[in-house]
């Protein structure tokens, strides 16, 4: 993992694609007013005075942010946030409240920013408020595409579509949730871990996959998208 030094958080903005055509001047006031924050894996909060007081840019590491359901002790993964993404943009943009967790997946690296500062920043830097409700935009399909599939597709065509929207097109290479624990898996999809080891029991017998360390491994491709047309 890359750690930035405070200085260097200047760049980490710059490579940020929520913050391209934002000013050097207006970069130099975010770097100036926010604060390196360190998060060991498996930190768990909900949102409270973390989320609603400070605006976090995730500079290395993996956070989900999951629902939890106490009645039936079962969560629901939403996203999976990594290198770039930024939470809360609920707060910052003062919509409604919303009861979710999040969870470091492995030692996090952040850049914490007061949303009250960042609030009356962005009045003055319109780019950063369209690329951010961009942003919001296709977050929200990724959960309107997660709610479709969780009530009209099987587990198995849920399993296909998660490895093949995770799978870096060039490389074929399954990113960000690889050596993941199957629990983690089975979240994304909304489903038991019991039931997604037995679909990837199934996928590995047809040659589909094949698994080790945690690590999955995409053999055949083609079939693999046979299981999303089906």
């Amino acid at each position: 993992m890359m750690h930035y030094h405070r200085n260097n958080y200047l760049e980490a903005l710059k490579e940020n694609p929520l913050f391209k055509d934002v000013s050097i001047t207006g970069l130099q006031e975010l770097q100036f007013h926010g604060k390196r924050k360190t998060w060991t894996k498996r930190i768990c909060f909900i949102d409270s005075s973390k989320t609603k007081n400070n605006f976090y840019i995730i500079i290395n590491g993996r956070l989900k942010v999951y629902f939890f359901n106490p009645d039936k002790d079962r969560k629901i993964t939403l996203f999976i946030l990594t290198k770039h993404d930024v939470f809360d943009l609920y707060e910052l943009f003062d919509w409604c409240h919303h009861k979710v967790y999040y969870e470091t997946l492995d030692d996090t690296e952040v850049f914490s920013i007061p949303t009250s500062f960042l609030k009356q920043w962005m009045q003055n830097h319109i780019t950063f408020y369209k690329n951010a409700l961009q942003y919001s935009m296709i977050k929200m399909k990724g959960l309107e595409d997660y709610v479709t599939s969780s009530n009209l597709d099987s587990t198995s065509t849920r399993l296909a579509k998660l490895l093949v929207h995770y799978t870096n097109e060039t490389s074929l290479k399954l990113e960000l949730i690889n050596g993941l624990p199957h629990k983690e898996l089975a979240q994304l999809i909304g489903t038991t871990r019991t039931v997604l080891n037995r679909n990837i029991q199934q996928f590995k017998e047809e040659g589909i996959i094949e698994i080790k360390n945690k690590n999955i491994k995409i053999l055949n491709m083609p079939l693999l998208m046979d299981r999303i047309k089906e």
